[in-house]
C-alpha cells in the first residue's frame, strides 16, 4: 500500500508555524513535567505554611463556628446542598442569595474531623492552593497548545507567588474561591485533553468538574467563554466549532442556575446591598456608577502589577463613588478599552497573545459593577480566578520581550536563550513570594490585621470598627490586665469608634462607644450610644439587648454599691422593659420591691422567675420571706420547703 502524502495544516494568521507536539515527547516528558508540577505545588505550600498556627479571622465564623448546620459535622451535608450560603448562621440573611454549597460541605467535613479547629481550616486552604497551583501547570501546559512549557511554567510560578493571593489562602472562609479555581483549572486541564484527542472521558470529565466549580462559586459562569477561546486560539478549531463548544458548557451552567433557583425560591429575598458595603449604590446615575466601575477596574489592574498596600476591607470610605472627573476612572476607561481593542484584534487574527486578554476581560467583568452590582465595591479575592490570566498574560510578555521563541521545540533551551527572561520572572517571584510571606503574618488574627489595616486606611469605617470590636474582646478575656492597661484599651476603642463616626456616623461605632462606656460604669453615657445606635439601624437587636444588660448592671450598682433599691427597682424595670426577661433580672427586681417594703409587687416578680427556672433555690427562699411578710404563712411554708429541696 503507498503511502499518502499529508500536508501540514495550514498556519494561522498572525500564529506561524506552530510546532506539533508528538506522542513520544509528551511521553518522555511525563516524568519531569510532573515533578515541575509537584515542586511548584510544594512552593506554594510553603509560601503559605505560616499561616498554619493563625486564628479564625473576619467572616470565618459565619461560615464555620457560627454555622449550625456545618457544625453538624457530615450529617449536615445533604441540607447544605438545599439551603442558602449562610442558612445556617443566624442574622446572615444578606447571603440568602448565594448558593455555594461545596466550601460548606469541607467545612462539614474537617468539623467532623476535629470540631472549631482553625489549623485543621488553614491546612486545608494551604493544601488546595497547593494542587491548584500545581495543577494549573499541567493544565496551562496542555491549554497553551503546542507553546513551550516555559510558557505555563512561568504563568504557575508568578501566580503561585503573587501578594494578591493572600487573602484568599490565610482566610478559611475563602474556600469558596480556591475550590471553584481548582475545579475550573481541572475543567479546562480536561477540556485540552479532550481537544488533543476526542476521548468522552475527558469531555465528561471536564463538564463535571466545571459543574463543582460553579457549586463552589457562582463567579465561575465567567469561566464559559474561555472553552471556546482555548479551541479558537490553540487547537485551530473553525469558529463555528469553538463557538458550538460554548453551548457543551452551557449544560452545566443551566444545571447549575435550575438548581441554584429552586434552593434559593425558598428563602425570603432580603438582600439589600448598602453604601457601607458598596459605596456604588449611592452613585447618583450612570455617569457616577460607570466613572466608579472603570476606577475598581484600574484599582485592580494596579494592585495586579504592584502588589501594595494590601487590605482586608476597600469598603465605605476607602473607595468612594467618583465621576469622570477621577483621573484614575479616565486611566481605567483607557487601559481596560485599549485591552478590549486588542483582545478583539487578536480574537479575528487568532494571535495567542490575545487570549490571556480575553480571558482576564471575560474573568474580571463580573465584579467591574458596569453590569450589575455586588455585595461589595472592590476586594483581593476578587482577582483570585481572573490573576490566572494576568499571569500567563505576563510571562508572554516577558518571554516575548526577551526574544525567546515560544515555537521552540527543544524542551530546555540553552541558558543563553532564556537568562533574561528566566531572571526577570525569577526576580518578580522572589519579591512576590517575600511580600506574600510578610503579608500573611497580618492575618494571625483579627486584633492583627485591623491594626496593621486601619494604619494604611484610615478613611475605612470598617477597619476602624473591627478595630474596637476586636479591642472590647480583649478587654473581656485579658484577666490580668493592671488598671493602666485596661484604661489604655478603652481608650484606643473610643478613639477609633470617634474616626469612624467623624467619616460617617453608624450603629457599629455607636455600638462599641456603649460597650467601652458601661466598661467605666458609665451607665447612663452608654445607653446613649446605645440608642443613637438603634436611630442609626431600628432593626439592630444587639444595641436593645446592650441597653437592657446596662440598666440591669446599673440597678445591681444602685442597690448594692449605693444602697438605693428605689431607684434599683426603677432601673430593673427598665431593663425588662427592653427584653431582660429573665430568672436573675426579675430576681433583681423582686428583691429590690422587697427592700422598700412592696411586698406584694417583689411577690409578682419572684413568681416570675420561679416560673421561668422552677430550681432556682434564691428565688424560692425571697418569695417564702415576702409570703411571710404579707401574712400568707401557708404559702410562705410551701415555698420554704421547695428552696430546701434544692439544696
Amino acid at each position: 500500500m503507498s503511502k499518502k502524502s499529508v500536508k501540514p495544516p495550514r498556519s494561522p494568521k498572525g500564529n506561524p508555524h506552530p510546532p506539533q507536539r508528538s506522542d513520544q515527547a509528551v511521553a518522555t516528558g511525563i516524568s519531569r513535567f510532573t515533578w515541575i508540577g509537584f515542586s511548584l505545588a510544594v512552593f506554594a505550600f510553603l509560601l503559605y505554611a505560616n499561616t498554619l498556627g493563625h486564628q479564625y479571622v473576619l467572616d470565618d465564623p459565619l461560615a464555620i463556628t457560627k454555622n449550625e448546620l456545618v457544625k453538624q459535622g457530615v450529617s449536615g451535608i445533604p441540607e447544605l446542598f438545599s439551603r442558602h450560603y449562610r442558612a445556617g448562621t443566624e442574622g446572615a440573611g444578606a447571603s440568602a442569595l448565594l448558593y455555594r454549597p461545596l466550601s460548606l460541605v469541607t467545612f462539614a467535613v474537617e468539623w467532623s474531623v476535629s470540631p472549631g479547629s482553625p489549623f485543621l481550616g488553614h491546612f486545608m486552604n494551604v493544601l488546595w492552593y497547593a494542587l491548584t497551583v500545581g495543577l494549573l501547570f499541567a493544565a496551562l501546559r496542555r491549554l497553551l497548545h503546542g507553546r513551550h512549557w516555559l510558557w505555563a511554567g512561568g504563568a504557575a510560578l508568578l501566580f503561585a507567588a503573587h501578594p494578591l493571593h493572600t487573602e484568599v489562602v490565610a482566610n478559611i472562609k475563602s474556600r469558596d474561591e480556591i475550590l471553584n479555581l481548582f475545579f475550573s483549572v481541572a475543567a479546562l486541564y480536561s477540556w485540552a485533553r479532550w481537544l488533543e484527542q476526542p476521548v468522552g472521558k475527558w469531555l465528561g470529565l471536564s463538564l463535571g468538574c466545571y459543574f463543582l466549580a460553579l457549586l463552589s462559586k457562582e463567579s465561575a459562569v465567567m469561566l464559559l467563554p474561555v472553552f471556546p477561546l482555548a479551541s479558537w486560539f490553540f487547537f485551530d478549531k473553525p469558529a463555528r466549532q469553538s463557538a458550538g463548544h460554548a453551548l457543551l458548557f452551557g449544560v452545566p451552567v443551566i444545571l447549575f442556575l435550575v438548581i441554584r433557583t429552586a434552593v434559593l425560591s425558598q428563602s425570603a429575598d432580603n438582600f439589600v446591598v448598602s453604601e457601607m458595603d458598596n459605596p456604588i449604590v449611592a452613585a447618583a446615575g450612570f455617569g457616577e456608577r460607570s466613572a466608579t466601575s472603570f476606577l475598581v477596574l484600574w484599582k485592580y489592574f494596579q494592585l495586579l502589577v504592584f502588589p501594595h498596600p494590601l487590605l482586608s476591607d476597600y469598603s465605605y470610605r476607602h473607595l468612594s463613588v467618583v465621576n469622570w472627573g477621577n483621573w484614575q476612572a479616565l486611566l481605567g476607561l483607557a487601559l481596560y478599552g485599549g485591552l478590549a481593542f486588542l483582545a478583539v484584534r487578536g480574537l479575528v487574527r487568532r494571535q495567542v497573545w490575545a487570549f490571556p486578554i480575553a480571558a482576564f476581560l471575560c474573568g474580571v467583568a463580573l465584579y467591574s459593577q458596569l453590569f450589575v452590582v455586588i455585595g461589595t465595591l472592590f476586594g483581593e479575592r476578587l482577582l483570585y480566578a481572573p490573576s490566572v490570566w494576568f499571569c500567563v498574560g505576563v510571562v508572554w510578555l516577558v518571554w516575548w520581550a526577551t526574544r525567546f521563541d515560544f515555537d521552540s521545540k527543544t524542551n530546555l533551551p540553552e541558558a543563553k536563550k532564556i537568562g533574561a527572561g528566566a531572571g526577570i520572572l525569577i526576580a518578580v517571584a522572589v519579591l512576590f513570594s517575600l511580600q506574600t510571606i510578610s503579608r500573611n503574618a497580618d492575618w494571625k488574627d483579627n486584633l492583627t490585621l485591623f491594626s496593621t489595616d486601619v494604619a494604611k486606611a484610615p478613611g475605612s469605617v470598617r477597619l476602624h470598627n473591627g478595630m474596637g470590636g476586636e479591642l472590647y474582646a480583649r478587654y473581656n478575656a485579658a484577666e490580668n490586665l493592671s488598671e493602666t492597661e485596661k484604661t489604655a484599651l478603652l481608650a484606643q476603642i473610643e478613639e477609633h469608634s470617634n474616626a469612624a463616626i467623624a467619616i460617617r456616623p453608624n450603629p457599629v461605632s455607636f455600638l462599641n462607644l456603649g460597650n467601652a462606656a458601661i466598661a467605666r460604669s458609665r451607665y447612663a453615657e452608654a445607653i446613649r450610644q446605645y440608642e443613637e445606635a438603634l436611630k442609626e439601624a431600628p432593626n439592630y437587636g444587639i444595641a436593645r439587648i446592650n441597653i437592657g444588660r446596662t440598666y440591669l448592671a446599673w440597678g445591681r450598682d444602685e442597690g448594692q454599691q449605693k444602697n438605693n433599691p428605689a431607684r434599683a427597682a426603677e432601673l430593673f424595670e427598665k431593663a425588662v422593659e427592653y427584653g431582660m426577661n429573665d430568672a436573675e433580672t426579675f430576681l433583681n427586681l423582686g428583691t429590690a420591691y422587697g427592700m422598700v417594703g412592696q411586698n406584694e409587687k417583689a411577690i409578682v416578680q419572684f413568681e416570675k422567675a420561679v416560673q421561668l427556672d422552677p430550681r432556682y433555690q434564691t428565688a424560692w427562699r425571697n418569695l417564702s420571706i415576702a409570703y411571710r411578710a404579707i401574712g400568707n404563712i401557708a404559702r410562705a411554708e410551701e415555698c420554704a420547703k421547695k428552696a430546701d429541696s434544692l439544696k
